[in-house]
């Protein structure tokens, strides 16, 4: 995991550097010494102002480990107002059906993912807080679809579990008075991802965006 924490900070002090001194040539070391990685983006957690990067690694032709961090820390304090959530997630996936003129990241595929995450969420009259962490798994159905040379758009679905402990509060006279504890176990969609897919490293591209030449 060190080794792909490393690689995303090189990337963007190279992605930094070249900005600054553009090259003659198009092939930068970035093609020629990074593994073929995705790094991707949930949009929709994005546009609810939470902060997410993913890594999908590819495993032979078919199977992928991806794994995923997000990051809200948002507050008012004057209006009593929180928006704090932070977690992860892994995933084995398979891609299905033929892999012929495919890249190894693309079309359907099928996954088992597990997450893990905690949370405070507060907009001025009632609070709902797991200090604690929650957790909860299931199974994932996707579809990654190319919509240039290195980039698609992945649209994933999960269903399964999510359970821990919430707690709910008011603010009081300048204090958050504790209401109710609740045991959670929920069963249902768990997961629901529109992913902005960057393909880096040499010869990961999408050979149906390759303009013949």
């Amino acid at each position: 995991m060190k080794r792909y924490i490393w690689l995303i900070l090189f990337i963007i002090i190279r992605v930094t550097s070249d900005a600054s001194n553009p090259q003659p040539s198009s092939e930068g070391c970035i093609e020629c010494c990074v593994p073929p990685v995705a790094l991707r983006s949930n949009m929709l957690s994005d546009v609810a102002l939470i902060p997410n990067v993913g890594i999908t690694v590819p495993i032979g032709n078919r199977w992928a480990i991806d794994v995923s961090w997000s990051y809200a820390w948002w507050s008012d304090d004057a209006r009593h107002r929180y928006w704090r959530t932070y977690g992860g997630s892994a995933e084995a996936r398979v891609y299905l059906g033929n892999r012929g003129n495919k890249n190894r990241l693309e079309g359907h595929h099928l996954g088992l993912y597990g997450q893990m995450f905690t949370y405070d969420f507060e907009f001025g009259g009632k609070g709902y807080m797991a200090p604690k962490w929650s957790a909860g798994g299931g199974i994932a159905y996707g579809y990654t679809l190319p919509v240039g040379s290195r980039i698609s758009i992945d649209f994933t679905i999960g269903v399964g579990y999510a359970g821990g402990t919430r707690y709910t509060y008011r603010p009081i006279c300048d204090r958050y008075v504790w209401e109710s504890t609740r045991h959670t176990n929920y069963i249902g969609p768990t997961r629901c991802e529109v992913s902005f897919v960057w393909l880096i490293g040499k010869g990961n591209v999408n050979p149906s965006k390759i303009k013949a030449r």
